[in-house]
């Protein structure tokens, strides 16, 4: 099972089929499938359980930006790359919640290239554009892009434990308005670790965001977990493998030690807690 799953979007079949004769050249990438519209798209996403779309910015019916806006109000797990002709969308499909946007006349290796970063938590836009950020400053990602030129959209903060529950959410919250970030998925416990992925309001790069989670009071240590190449999957581990979601850039942090007076005061919490569960086991 090739661990990078695509699906191709495009209103023109010469361009499905020209696309999927240069990913399947690739070892790690397999296309699942292909469509000519978005709306028809919609449904196959659900069957076929790609992490990438390829989709074109302008189609027929619904547009693949209209299409993107779909994919993540719905939280679905897969990252949409624009391939289109379009020049002048760029700004709008990022705001839609693309994570890629790539001119139909680039090379085929470096097509693949895009969709890995993109698979492993990155932004991949052709390097002939500029992004334009919030306040109006520009950010160029420069061709081969090291870690300092790493975009970055969605990441996992692996808090390793211990960590106490209140202090999880406190870290949590501090996060959403240091990175100016949304908490979208957080499992784990305080004394196993635990996983918060989150998603950036705009592509920040790779080096501001250490930066910033490095500032929290909170933070001892902060550091990129680099990607690994995961196993192939057995037979009954291949069905589970399409209801996770994707990799993203994942960052290894520690808290700091609590203080005597914060632990007390952790403690406190913790028997109040316990206290309102057994008064309500009483009232039941």
């Amino acid at each position: 099972m090739k661990d990078i799953r695509v699906f191709l979007v495009d209103d023109q079949e010469i361009v499905r089929r020209g696309v999927r004769g240069m990913l399947e050249q690739e070892e790690d990438i397999e296309v699942m499938g292909d469509c000519a519209s978005a709306e028809e798209a919609l449904l196959q996403t659900e069957i076929f359980s790609p992490n990438i779309i390829l989709m074109e910015a302008k189609m027929p019916g619904m547009g693949g930006i209209e299409a993107t806006r779909l994919y993540c109000q719905k939280q679905m797990p897969c990252s949409v790359i624009m391939l289109t002709l379009c020049e002048d969308c760029l700004a709008e499909a990022l705001e839609a919640g693309a994570v890629g946007y790539l001119l139909k006349d680039i090379k085929r290796q470096e097509l693949a290239q895009a969709i890995r970063r993109v698979y492993n938590g990155e932004l991949a836009i052709d390097e002939r554009f500029t992004l334009q950020g919030m306040e109006g400053e520009s950010e160029y990602l420069p061709p081969g892009g090291d870690s300092s030129s790493t975009l970055v959209k969605e990441a996992e903060l692996v808090i390793l434990p211990p960590a106490e529950a209140a202090r999880l959410l406190r870290f949590a919250y501090q996060v959403e308005g240091a990175l100016a970030a949304t908490i979208v998925q957080q499992v784990g416990s305080w004394d196993k670790g635990t996983a918060i992925t989150i998603r950036l309001r705009k592509v920040t790069p790779l080096v501001d965001i250490l930066d910033r989670l490095g500032k929290m009071p909170d933070v001892e240590e902060i550091r990129e977990q680099p990607a690994t190449k995961r196993t192939p999957l057995s037979s009954p581990q291949k069905s589970i493998a399409k209801l996770r979601p994707r990799p993203r850039k994942k960052f290894l942090v520690t808290l700091k030690q609590t203080s005597s007076a914060e632990e007390s005061g952790l403690a406190e919490l913790r028997a109040s807690q316990s206290m309102g569960t057994k008064e309500t086991g009483k009232s039941s």
